[in-house]
Order: C-alpha cells, then structure tokens, then sequence
C-alpha cells in the first residue's frame, strides 16, 4: 500500500509536468505558426502549379506558331496553284476553293488558340506573381512569429524540465513492473491511477467486483478497473 501512495504521489507531479507539455503543444503562437507553415507550402505548390501552366502554354505556343506556319504556306501554295494552273471546270473549282476555305479554317482555329492561349499565359503568369509576394509576406510574418515562439518556448520549457525532474525524482524506489503498469495505463486514459470510493472506481465511477475489492484490500497486487483501466488505490 505504502507503495501505491508513493505512485499516487508520481502521478502527482507527472500531471504537473504533463500539463505545461500540453500548454506548449496548444500554445496559441505554436498553433498559428503550424497554419502559417501549411499555408506557405500550399503557396509553394501553387507557384510550382502555375509556373508548369506556363512552361506548358509556352510549348503549345511554338508547336502551334510551327504548324501556322507550315498552314499558311500551305495556303501561299494554294493560291499560287489557283493562278499558275487555274481549274478547267467548275468541279475542278469548286474543289480548290473548298481546298482552300478548309486551310483558312485550320489557320483561323490556330490563331484563335494562339490568343488564347497568350490570355491563358499572361493570367497564369500574373497570378504566379501573385503567389509569389504572398508567400514572401507570409515567410516574413512566419520568420517574426518564430521569434516570438522560441523565446515563449525556451521559458516554458525550462519549467517543463524542473516539472519533469521533479516527477523523475519521485519515480525513484517505485518497482520497474508497477512505473512500466503506469506507462501503460497512461496511453489510454488519463489520470491513469483512480481512489477507491467505497466499492467503485473514483474514474468512471463503476462498481469493482468483490474479488478485485479483496486484492485491493490484501495489497499484494495491483489492480485495474476493469472499465476503465485506471490503477485502483484505496
């Protein structure tokens, strides 16, 4: 029994010392720090996303320039034919104009997405610039927040430590088997250890079966609830 109070005790100052650990994971700045972080990696996908739109827009404009080109001369080549060799009926007329009309169809749909395609990349270009200055601004706000965040941290995590030793110095003399039961109850639920209340567990307030009242009673084991986990402690 001596010993179980020497764990309650632990547990104690293990509280303490887990406690000012949670304060610093919740830490408001902390917290604002690790959106501000995600926020700048979105920023530097979207900068690589739009500078591979524009790297993208830039070889379907040479391919397209290239095949306008080769569309005119091919239109350039027609006409001449229609003068040097002109048709010797109206079917053979008709065919060369339709000739003709589909190659100025072809250039027109070429420089329609030529434009718009130089619409696309002026956008891209201009919101790639975008991106840019807010993910400057961002890491300079982030930079100054760090600052701020390791100077908090470097003072709360001097108390953490002195805490932690406390509760270290109060683990000394308590058997391997029953600190490794503690660690073990600790994943789960929290606190891990619960006062004996009549016969329920002080934790989830169920009532212990008569059997595991006598071993808590005899104090020659260690005893757990068996709904909650807690380490039971009359």
């Amino acid at each position: 029994m001596e010993m179980m109070e020497k764990l309650w005790t632990y547990m104690q100052a293990d509280s303490k010392a887990e406690q000012i650990n949670r304060e610093l994971r919740s830490s408001p700045l902390r917290q604002k720090l690790e959106k501000m972080q995600t926020y700048i990696l979105e920023r530097q996908q979207a900068y690589k996303t739009m500078e591979q739109q524009v790297a993208n827009h830039a070889d379907r404009k040479d391919a397209l320039q290239d095949v306008l080109q080769r569309a005119k001369g091919q239109l350039e080549a027609l006409e001449q034919r229609f003068a040097q060799q002109p048709p010797q009926d109206t079917e053979q007329v008709d065919a060369m104009i339709e000739e003709i009309k589909r190659c100025q169809r072809r250039i027109s749909e070429y420089q329609h997405e030529l434009e718009r395609i130089f619409a696309d990349a002026k956008g891209f270009t201009s919101r790639a610039q975008t991106i840019r200055s807010e993910t400057a601004r961002a890491r300079q706000q982030f930079m100054e927040m760090k600052d701020r965040y390791t100077e908090e941290l470097a003072s709360r995590k001097t108390a953490y430590q002195e805490a932690r030793a406390a509760a270290d110095a109060q683990a000394q003399g308590i058997p391997e088997d029953l600190m490794q039961l503690y660690s073990n109850a600790k994943k789960h639920t929290w606190p891990p250890m619960a006062r004996l209340v009549g016969s329920q567990c002080s934790g989830c307030n169920t009532a212990l079966p008569s059997a595991a009242l006598r071993k808590i009673d005899a104090g020659d084991s260690y005893v757990e609830c068996e709904n909650c986990g807690r380490i039971l402690i009359k």
